[in-house]
């Protein structure tokens, strides 16, 4: 007896791997997060200063894409500690598909602060 073919809803429900995996990438620092780390091994403050976020959301964002195995955290036992970040192999799989995404946001900034602006001037009619 053969499985019926799931349908694509089904792929993406709520709780299923896939549609975790989306909503890792789609996630508000995923992408700023990689574009930084890609370049290599950064230290926590490095990526704090460069991204502009507080610390606690940067610590939280980090534990998320360490724990999804996208992210590894490397602690050196120095005075202070020095703790760095960098991506892991399957990590570094999710970089063409980020620079896309930043290709993208590059390419349509404009155009969506034009549509924003005639909106909202639409919105006051």
């Amino acid at each position: 007896m053969s499985t019926p073919p799931r349908h694509e809803a089904d792929v993406y429900g709520t709780g299923t791997p896939t549609r975790e995996a989306v909503e890792r990438i789609a996630g508000r620092w995923t992408v700023l997060i990689t574009h930084v780390i890609e370049g290599g091994p950064t230290r926590f403050n490095d990526l704090k200063n460069r991204l502009g976020v507080s610390g606690q959301v940067l610590a939280r964002a980090l534990r998320d894409l360490e724990r999804d195995g996208l992210v590894a955290r490397r602690v050196y036992p120095e005075v202070p500690v020095r703790v760095e970040y960098e991506l892991t192999v399957l990590g570094g799989t999710m970089c063409p598909v980020v620079q896309e995404i930043r290709r993208w946001a590059e390419v349509s900034a404009q155009a969506i602060g034009e549509a924003r602006l005639a909106y909202d001037r639409g919105q006051r009619s």
